[in-house]
């Protein structure tokens, strides 16, 4: 009892008007509480989904991080809820809504949740966070917002009617939610590019922090050694990913289908494999793509696939992934193949190839062309010495998984947001105004009791002045981050 009733001296003989941080120093907890919005833990929805869980599974990583994972109430099964915790990341549901859409549900956090920063990820889950931060309980939460396209980029080859204009509009709302976040996170060089310019006038460089996700090492890195080179067979080339109706052109469906009407590759031992058609919708795609004058013998249409352990089955039977889409915010299917040892072919207008710009050899993996015979032409290339790019792959992907580490960039994030402020300031004032501003009234008179309040008042509105503008200078001045 003795050693317990100590800690609050040696507390209040830190806490003082010359040193009021050390006022939350013993009641705060150390730990940064980071929350990452989300409609799932699984990957049912695509790319968003698979970086999301990656991220946060990297972020739990770091000692001083806590982290969870808001999701709809029913979107995690118990398997899922049981998987996320063996990383130490908690599955907390936000309560259903009647007639509300189900992502908006994420609008409503549990009261009792602790939330320090907040991640959102582009218009999809990111707009709640603005409902998020008007709650008296999260007004001191710090807005971590994650962009994943551009779409007036992504609207120029979008197959639905009014692309352009409805590409601006999508493009105006994603600026937006940005120009009111703390900290911008563009994922990969290009779309890093692009933000820093919209973000020019309202954003410093402190403001936007790029990642470019590493290798999916924890899924695919056992699939390398399976790997084998195949001179002989018939090669199959694989295209997946999610592609609706719209993305038909977008994707470079049409330009994996015409290659295959090229001579190095018609009625050759070449069979290409599309995963990524809308469930039902099988026959419609594949109908498509036969008008481009691929044979039928060469060309397989599968659905998209939700489950990870159905891609680690494809990646082993391809012997080639190629992206040939005409513009992709990052491109994960790529960095998946590449993670999983398999050879890659990419289009030059995709964040994924601006990354391997930047790694030695990562060039021979780029198709700077949407013409169907250069992708024909690199195609053959890769098989005719697919043995040795098979140990081009291995270097490649060592290289880059150096040059893109997880630990590094989320490292890098968490700093980051250590220096982001007063994530935890309501802590401080409470403590505050604890040893500061409520007296002792059990054995006051009222007219003493309103002398030892206004004494404690003016030494409460000292510390705030002083705290708050330690935090400033500290914000603004660089010296003093480190």
């Amino acid at each position: 009892m003795a050693a317990s009733s100590s800690q609050p001296e040696t507390m209040k003989a830190e806490c003082s008007l010359d040193n009021p941080k050390a006022c939350y120093s013993e009641t705060s907890d150390p730990m940064l509480h980071v929350t990452l919005l989300g409609g799932e833990w699984s990957s049912s929805a695509g790319g968003l989904s698979t970086l999301n869980r990656e991220l946060a599974i990297h972020l739990s990583n770091h000692s001083a991080v806590k982290v969870s994972l808001l999701v709809p109430e029913g979107a995690c099964n118990y398997e899922e809820k049981n998987e996320a915790h063996t990383y130490g990341i908690t599955i907390v549901e936000a309560k259903r809504l009647a007639a509300f859409d189900r992502l908006d549900w994420l609008s409503f956090p549990p009261h009792e949740h602790l939330m320090d920063i907040v991640v959102g990820h582009g218009v999809k889950l990111g707009r709640q966070i603005q409902v998020i931060r008007d709650s008296a309980r999260f007004t001191n939460c710090k807005w971590v917002q994650v962009v994943h396209t551009a779409p007036e980029d992504l609207s120029k080859y979008k197959c639905y009617g009014d692309p352009i204009s409805k590409g601006e509009t999508k493009h105006e709302s994603e600026v937006e939610l940005c120009r009111l976040a703390d900290l911008v996170v563009p994922v990969g060089p290009r779309l890093n590019e692009a933000y820093s310019s919209y973000l020019q006038r309202c954003k410093t460089d402190q403001d936007v922090l790029s990642i470019t996700p590493g290798l999916f090492q924890r899924e695919f890195g056992d699939l390398v050694a399976k790997q084998d080179p195949n001179e002989d067979g018939e090669f199959k080339v694989l295209l997946f990913g999610r592609g609706d109706d719209e993305d038909f052109e977008l994707k470079g469906y049409n330009i994996a289908a015409k290659a295959f009407t090229d001579q190095r590759l018609k009625n050759k031992p070449y069979h290409l494999i599309l995963v990524g058609a809308p469930e039902g919708k099988q026959e419609e795609v594949r109908e498509k793509l036969l008008q481009r004058g691929i044979a039928e013998a060469q060309l397989t249409v599968r659905k998209f696939i939700q489950s990870r352990e159905r891609l680690k089955d494809l990646l082993c039977e391809a012997d080639l992934v190629i992206m040939p889409s005409k513009s992709e915010g990052f491109g994960l299917a790529a960095l998946e193949a590449l993670s999983a040892g398999l050879p890659i072919l990419v289009g030059s207008r995709s964040g994924f190839a601006k990354a391997l710009e930047n790694v030695p050899i990562g060039f021979s993996c780029i198709v700077n062309s949407d013409d169907p015979a250069a992708w024909a032409e690199a195609i053959e290339a890769v098989r005719s010495r697919h043995r040795m790019r098979l140990q081009e792959i291995k270097s490649l992907r060592a290289l880059y998984g150096e040059m893109y580490s997880w630990k590094e960039q989320c490292e890098a994030l968490v700093n980051r947001m250590q220096r982001m402020g007063l994530g935890k300031s309501y802590l401080l004032v409470a403590d505050v105004v604890n040893d500061y501003v409520v007296p002792d009234i059990t054995h006051a008179s009222s007219q003493g009791f309103r002398k030892q309040f206004c004494k404690k008042r003016k030494q409460f509105f000292l510390v705030l002045v002083r705290f708050f503008s330690d935090s400033f200078e500290t914000k603004c001045n660089p010296s003093q981050r480190m």
